[in-house]
């Protein structure tokens, strides 16, 4: 069994893409305790905007259902700029063929509300090792990229 207590994200920059308060502050409250920071915007396209500005976000919580630019028109527009940002979508019911087309409009993964908090949390946990994995291999490409050999 898992708890809050395995994770610490204190290095991480997580954005909530969420147009409900009640929604907003009960992700806010399961994740201040890994002491990832949080920042917040109510709809689609603060959502892309706020990417587009800040390439210091780790992880979107990508709600679907906002005013204006829904999460699947925000995500494809993210992924356009950040195409290796995890986007976690988050829906307040199944939607037929919601997970196909989050899938298709670039979220990483869909969870359904209520949500699982541990499941939650492993899947948010799962995507942050993921972008170490993804930085490490691009240093690494990059390091050889420019690496001078000496023959003689």
């Amino acid at each position: 069994k898992t708890g809050v207590m395995d994770y610490n994200w204190s290095d991480k920059n997580i954005l909530i893409a969420e147009d409900i308060d009640v929604n907003y502050r009960f992700l806010e409250k399961i994740l201040q305790d890994t002491g990832a920071s949080i920042k917040r915007v109510l709809n689609g396209q603060e959502a892309v905007d706020y990417c587009r500005e800040n390439d210091d976000v780790d992880l979107v919580l990508m709600d679907i259902q906002m005013p204006g630019m829904d999460g699947y028109e925000a995500s494809t527009a993210i992924k356009k700029i950040r195409v290796n940002l995890p986007i976690i979508a988050q829906t307040a019911h199944s939607i037929e063929g919601g997970r196909e087309k989050g899938i298709e409009s670039g979220c990483d993964e869909y969870i359904v509300k209520p949500i699982n908090i541990n499941k939650l949390y492993a899947t948010i946990d799962r995507f942050l090792k993921q972008m170490i994995i993804v930085l490490l291999i691009f240093l690494f490409h990059k390091s050889k990229q420019f690496q001078v050999y000496d023959y003689e």
